[in-house]
C-alpha cells in the first residue's frame, strides 16, 4: 500500500493524545512516571487497580511506598534509580505493597527519560505488572509461557506501536526498530501488512488480525514476520482495539516480541529430554538384555551339569526330559539374539523380503504345529476358526510366518494354565484378509496398548519381570506387516480379560500363482555326501560331525583353513561347510580358494554374522547357503538335501 505522510507539527497533538490513550486504556499494567528524585508524577488506571492509591493520594509521593520494608533498608529503591541512570533501564520482579499494606508480586520495568536536547534527566517511566497469580499457578514455567509485557515506548525488548483504524503505523518504539530493523522516519505512515510474509499478504492475514481485534477487543497471534532487510524471525504478537470514552475505535495497540530464541532453546530443551529418555531407555534395555542372554543359559548348564555327574544312575527318560529342557533353552537363547539381529535390520533399512504367494491358512496351521508342545505343557486350548474364503497373499513365507509365531507365541506366554487361544480368519472385503489371534490371558491396559508395538516395550515393568523377553517381537512384527503392505492392531477390555492381535493382508488376484508354503519339518533324504566340516570351535565341530555322520555323511573336520586346505588338497569333497570367523583367514577365502582347487564343490556358510552384508558376502564368496548360529541340524540337513 502507498505510505502515508509523517504527521506534521499540526498532527503532532493528535499524535500524543492517541499515545495518551494507549497508555491509559491498558489496564493490566500500572504505568506511571516519577520525577528526578523518584517522586510519583503521573499515575494510570493499571496503576489505581494494581496498587489500590487514586491518583491524587500518590501523586508526589516517592515511589518507595510501593517497596516492602526490607527493601526499603536495604536501599533497593534508590539503588534502582541509579542503574536505570547508569543504564538506562533496570527490570526487576520481586514482592511490592498495595495501598492496604497486602503483597504481591510485581514485574517492574524503571527506564531513565533525559531531554533530548539538552541531555538532562528528566525522570524515570515505570511499568508495573502483578504475577501474583501466575507465579502461584504456574512458577515452573513462568519463564517459557509469561505473557508479554505491554510496555511504553521506551522498552527495547518489545516493539511496542499504534497503527490508526486502517493499519498504518503512527508510533514507534525502540523496541519497534530493534526488532523490525525500520527507524521511525522509514516506517510511520506505512500499511503494518509490510511486516507479514508475502503468503500471509495474499490470503490477506494482517487485514483479517485488525478485524477480529475490532470484533473481540483484542487477537494474539504467533507466526513468522519479516524485517525491514528480508530476514525472518518468529514472533508473538498482541493487537489491541483501542476507542476513547465513546466507543469510537481509534486505532489499535500492537506488541510484537522476537520468541526465535525462546522457540530454539525449546526445542534443544526437548531434544535434551528426548536424548535423555533414549539413553534411560538404553540403560533399561542394556539391563534386560544382560538378564535374558543369562537366563536360558542357566538351565543349560545346570542341566548339562546334572547329566554329566549323575551319567551313571540317571534313566532315560528323565535323561531326555533334560536333553528337551536344554534344547529348548538353547533355541529361546537364538530366538533373543535373532530378535536383536531384525531390529538391527529394521533400523537400517535392511530387512530384504523374497515375497511369493502363500497360502495363509497352511501358514497358521504349520505355526501352531511348531508350537504344540509348549501349548500342551500349559494345558491350553488352540482352535482354529478359518472362515476366509480367499487366503492367499503376496508375502515373504518365512517372514509371515514368524509374524503369526510372534503373536500365538505371545498369546502362549501371556495366557495362564488352562485358557484358551483362538485364531479367526475372515474376508472383510474382496480384496481383503483378516487374521485374528486372540486369548484368554493377561489383557492389556488402554494406556499401554497405544505403545505396545514399540522396540522393548512388553506393557508394564511387572509384566516384563514376570514373563521376560526383549520386548522387540511385536515391534518386529509390526515391521514385517506394514512392509508387505498390511496392518497390525490390538484389542483388549483391559488388564484380566484377554487381548485380540489383528493382522490385514492383501489378497492374491490369481490364486493360480499360488504356492504352498514350505514345511518347517525336516524333508527326509537318502543323499549323503562327502563333507568337509570347518569350524575353529571343537566342540561345535565334534557334535555337529557326529551328527552328520549319524545321518549318512562321510565328515573330515578341520579347525583351521589352513588344515581345511590340506584336507582338500589329498581328497575330492562334495561340499565345504565352513566357518566364517577361522583364526587363520576368514571363511569366504576359504571359499574362494577350495572353488579355485575343486570347481564343483559346493559351499554352506556357518557363521554368527547374520545381517545381509554378511550373507551378500558369502553368496558372493561361492557359498550357497547360509545357516545362521546356533546351528539348526535339520535346517543344515535340509540344505544338504538341496546340494
Amino acid at each position: 500500500m502507498p505510505p502515508r505522510a509523517k504527521p506534521d507539527r499540526a498532527n503532532w497533538h493528535e499524535t500524543e493524545e492517541r499515545f495518551r490513550l494507549l497508555v491509559e486504556s491498558v489496564k493490566d499494567y500500572g504505568i506511571f512516571t516519577l520525577d528526578a528524585d523518584g517522586c510519583v508524577t503521573s499515575w494510570n488506571e493499571g496503576a489505581r487497580r494494581i496498587k489500590g492509591y487514586e491518583a491524587a493520594e500518590i501523586l508526589g509521593s516517592h515511589f518507595s511506598r510501593f517497596y516492602p520494608p526490607e527493601d526499603v533498608l536495604a536501599g533497593k529503591p534508590e539503588r534502582e534509580l541509579v542503574i536505570a541512570i547508569a543504564e538506562g533501564r533496570v527490570e526487576d520482579e520481586g514482592w511490592r505493597l498495595r495501598k492496604d499494606g497486602t503483597r504481591f508480586w510485581a514485574d517492574v520495568v524503571i527506564t531513565s527519560l533525559w531531554d533530548s536536547a539538552t541531555g538532562e534527566l528528566k525522570g524515570f517511566g515505570k511499568v508495573t505488572r502483578d504475577l501474583t497469580e501466575r507465579r502461584q499457578a504456574e512458577i515452573a514455567l513462568r519463564q517459557s509461557e509469561e505473557q508479554f509485557r505491554l510496555l511504553v515506548d521506551c522498552v527495547a525488548e518489545y516493539a511496542i506501536f499504534m497503527l490508526d483504524p486502517t493499519g498504518h503505523v503512527v508510533t514507534w518504539n525502540s523496541g519497534a526498530e530493534k526488532a523490525k530493523g525500520y527507524l521511525a522516519k522509514e516506517i510511520i505512515g506505512k500499511h503494518f501488512g509490510c511486516f507479514y510474509t508475502k503468503e500471509d499478504r495474499d490470503t490477506d492475514l494482517p487485514n483479517r488480525l485488525l478485524e477480529e481485534a475490532r470484533s473481540h477487543g483484542h487477537v494474539r497471534a504467533q507466526g513468522t514476520r519479516v524485517r525491514k532487510d528480508g530476514t525472518t524471525f518468529q514472533a508473538d504478537v498482541l493487537i489491541t482495539a483501542i476507542r476513547d470514552s465513546t466507543g469510537q475505535l481509534q486505532g489499535f495497540s500492537k506488541v510484537t516480541r522476537d520468541i526465535t530464541e525462546q522457540l530454539r532453546i525449546r526445542e534443544m530443551e526437548t531434544a535434551k529430554l528426548t536424548a535423555e529418555k533414549a539413553n534411560e531407555a538404553k540403560d533399561n534395555f542394556l539391563a534386560v538384555l544382560s538378564h535374558e542372554l543369562r537366563t536360558p543359559l542357566t538351565p543349560v548348564i545346570a542341566g548339562a551339569s546334572y547329566l554329566i555327574e549323575n551319567r551313571s544312575a540317571i534313566s532315560d527318560e528323565e535323561m531326555l526330559e533334560h536333553l528337551h529342557t536344554i534344547r529348548r533353552n538353547a533355541q529361546l537363547e537364538a530366538q533373543l539374539i535373532d530378535d536383536l539381529l531384525d531390529l538391527t535390520r529394521i533400523s537400517r533399512g535392511k530387512m530384504i523380503l523374497h515375497p511369493e504367494a502363500v497360502d495363509i491358512h497352511a501358514a497358521l496351521r504349520d505355526v501352531g504345529a511348531i508350537l504344540q508342545e509348549e501349548i500342551q505343557r500349559k494345558q491350553l486350548a488352540l482352535s482354529y476358526d478359518l472362515q476366509a474364503t480367499g487366503y492367499w497373499s503376496w508375502v515373504d513365507p518365512t517372514r509371515i510366518r514368524q509374524v503369526f509365531w510372534n503373536l500365538i507365541n505371545n498369546a502362549i506366554k501371556f495366557t495362564p494354565e488352562g485358557g484358551r487361544i483362538k485364531v479367526r480368519s475372515a474376508n472383510p472385503s474382496p480384496t481383503c484378509l483378516r487374521v485374528d489371534v486372540s486369548d484368554s490371558g493377561l489383557g492389556i491396559a488402554p494406556e499401554q496398548q497405544q505403545r505396545i508395538f514399540g522396540a522393548f516395550e512388553q506393557g508394564e515393568v511387572d509384566t516384563t519381570r514376570k514373563f521376560g523377553g526383549l520386548g522387540l517381537g511385536l515391534a518386529i512384527t509390526r515391521h514385517l506387516v506394514e512392509q508387505q503392505n498390511g496392518s497390525i492392531s490390538v484389542t483388549s477390555e483391559g488388564k484380566g480379560k484377554g487381548a485380540c492381535f489383528t493382522v490385514t493382508l492383501a489378497l492374491l488376484e490369481k490364486r493360480a500363482e499360488a504356492h504352498p508354503v514350505p514345511s518347517s519339518s525336516p524333508t527326509p533324504s537318502g543323499k549323503t555326501h562327502r563333507i568337509l566340516l570347518v569350524d575353529d570351535n571343537a566342540d561345535t565341530l565334534r557334535i555337529l560331525s557326529a551328527l552328520l555322520s549319524k545321518r549318512g555323511h562321510e565328515v573330515k573336520t578341520a579347525l583351521t583353513a589352513g588344515a581345511a586346505l590340506e584336507w582338500l588338497a589329498r581328497e575330492q569333497f562334495d561340499v565345504l561347510v565352513s566357518d566364517i570367523g577361522l583364526p587363520d583367514r576368514n571363511g569366504w577365502e576359504l571359499m574362494r580358494e577350495a572353488r579355485a582347487r575343486r570347481s564343483q564343490i559346493r559351499g554352506i556358510a556357518l557363521t554368527g554374522y547374520a545381517l545381509e552384508a554378511d550373507i551378500r558376502r558369502c553368496t558372493e564368496a561361492g557359498f550357497e547357503f547360509h545357516l545362521a548360529k546356533p546351528v539348526d541340524i535339520d535346517a543344515l540337513q535340509a540344505m544338504l538335501h538341496q546340494i
